[in-house]
């Protein structure tokens, strides 16, 4: 019968340094990943906060950021990056910090990052993101979607090399915001999409709107496998 402290010691302990190594190698690149992304968004929310939002006439616009809402066929949460509260429309702004050459489409599932390097990487669709959320908002504020304006915000240096939609911008935002002039809430609706934010940002425990997100997300995968 085979001893089992001999198989330990003459086939598994020589080699389990190599594997926790490995291991800790992977765990160090899984976080590295993860921590840059986030960092990353943790930049842009920055810039806009401090920067477009600071810009923008308070008398006329108001400003919420990270704001975690009903997905509006009830299977989730959603994450909505940016969000500005006017007369003239209610932006909904999905931010990008890219750098390199962005290639995509309106009806592309997929958009492509390439650098110059040679390397390339694949993202979703932020158009179509931001169509959901637009559609969350709608039903939380009982608005319809006329009353919405969608605004798709690359920035990091990155550069279209396909034609994108007029709301697919890698320049000022707040000059494009500014730029609508046409009234498209009353002073009544304006009022109460801002209260309803406020209350939702109230309400919302970030930590655990994260972790429903997150959750949320994994459960639509093993759907769709």
């Amino acid at each position: 019968m085979t001893d089992p402290n001999a198989v330990y010691h003459t086939l598994v302990k020589p080699v389990l340094p190599i594997f926790l190594m490995a291991g800790g190698i992977y765990a160090l690149r899984f976080f590295l990943r993860r921590f840059r992304a986030s960092a990353k968004g943790m930049l842009g929310e920055a810039l806009v906060n401090q920067g477009t939002f600071r810009l923008l006439d308070k008398a006329f616009y108001q400003g919420f950021s990270d704001l975690y809402l009903p997905r509006p066929d009830g299977d989730g949460l959603t994450q909505v990056d940016h969000v500005v509260v006017s007369p003239f429309g209610i932006f909904v702004i999905e931010t990008k910090n890219y750098t390199g050459w962005i290639y995509g489409s309106e009806n592309q599932p997929k958009w492509t990052q390439t650098f110059s390097s040679g390397g390339k990487c694949s993202f979703q669709n932020p158009i179509w993101q931001n169509k959901l959320h637009m559609a969350a908002l709608a039903k939380l504020l009982n608005l319809p979607l006329a009353k919405f304006r969608p605004v798709i915000f690359f920035m990091g240096g990155s550069a279209f090399k396909t034609e994108l939609p007029e709301y697919v911008i890698d320049t000022s935002l707040t000059s494009y915001i500014v730029d609508f002039e046409e009234v498209l809430l009353t002073p009544e609706e304006v009022a109460a999409a801002k209260a309803a934010l406020v209350d939702l940002v109230k309400r919302t425990n970030k930590r655990v709107a994260k972790r429903e997100l997150v959750e949320g997300i994994e459960k639509r995968v093993k759907r769709s496998e």
